[in-house]
């Protein structure tokens, strides 16, 4: 009888001391991929709310199309901020000279940053910071350049953000996007024009001029001059008025 209650004494210590084991290794594990895999969840899942405020500025560019150069009085536009931040800019700026004549703006922009990733809509084009991947011009910008007649001819669509707003957080904002003035220059003959840049993407914008028949003249990496020759000039300008609330 002694031999049997000690037995069965034996038999509840190692059945306590496997559940105690079993239970360690599931706490252990369970602390190994969360510590293992929460980073990487975390990650994706920024990912994936940086790629939907992208989408997010594609329809934000194309209501300042409708806007800009529709002249559609107004346009709003909702977004969710998830842990971070949507407001105006006023630090890009543009200088356009032929013959002897002069336009300068500052253009502004709306910008989008969470954690250390960007999103920028400056003068009709969205670029996107993507840390560590490096810069990449989203959408193009309204500048263009054809043919006609064997005549070249250089298309500028300028539009300036004017407001001084922004909110970050995780709330649900809005984008208020009222059309302010519009004119228009075109030359009557064919002229030599100098372009100059301000802008944190200027590497962009230097590969995007080159590609529609611009040539660099000098280039650092937040200014830029390019230049076209013998085109027949055409300058679209739209201010328009933001606000984020």
């Amino acid at each position: 009888m002694i031999r049997e209650n000690k037995n069965r004494q034996d038999a509840a210590v190692s059945e306590t001391i496997g559940f105690i084991l079993m239970f360690a290794i599931v706490v252990i594990s369970m602390s190994f991929v969360y510590v293992m895999g929460y980073p990487v969840l975390q990650s994706n899942m920024d990912s994936s709310i940086f790629e939907s405020s992208e989408q997010n500025f594609i329809v934000l560019q194309s209501n300042m199309k409708m806007v800009a150069f529709d002249h559609v009085p107004v346009k709003n536009m909702k977004m969710k901020l998830y842990s971070s931040s949507l407001g105006t800019t006023n630090e890009s700026q543009i200088t356009i000279q032929y013959d002897t004549n002069s336009v300068h703006h500052y253009l502004g922009g709306i910008e989008y940053y969470k954690d250390d990733n960007l999103l920028l809509y400056e003068n009709g084009a969205i670029f996107k910071r993507y840390h560590p991947r490096g810069e990449v011009m989203v959408s193009e910008p309204r500048i263009y350049s054809s043919t006609m007649n064997n005549v070249n001819i250089t298309t500028i669509g300028l539009i300036m953000v004017d407001g001084s707003s922004g909110i970050g957080g995780s709330s649900i904002v809005t984008v208020n996007m009222q059309h302010n003035i519009s004119s228009l220059i075109r030359t009557d003959e064919t002229v030599n024009v100098t372009l100059s840049m301000n802008s944190s993407f200027a590497s962009l914008w230097k590969d995007y001029l080159e590609d529609i028949g611009f040539t660099t003249a000098t280039y650092t990496d937040t200014t830029l001059t390019s230049y076209r020759n013998d085109t027949i000039l055409i300058i679209g300008q739209h201010f328009i008025d933001v606000e984020i609330k």
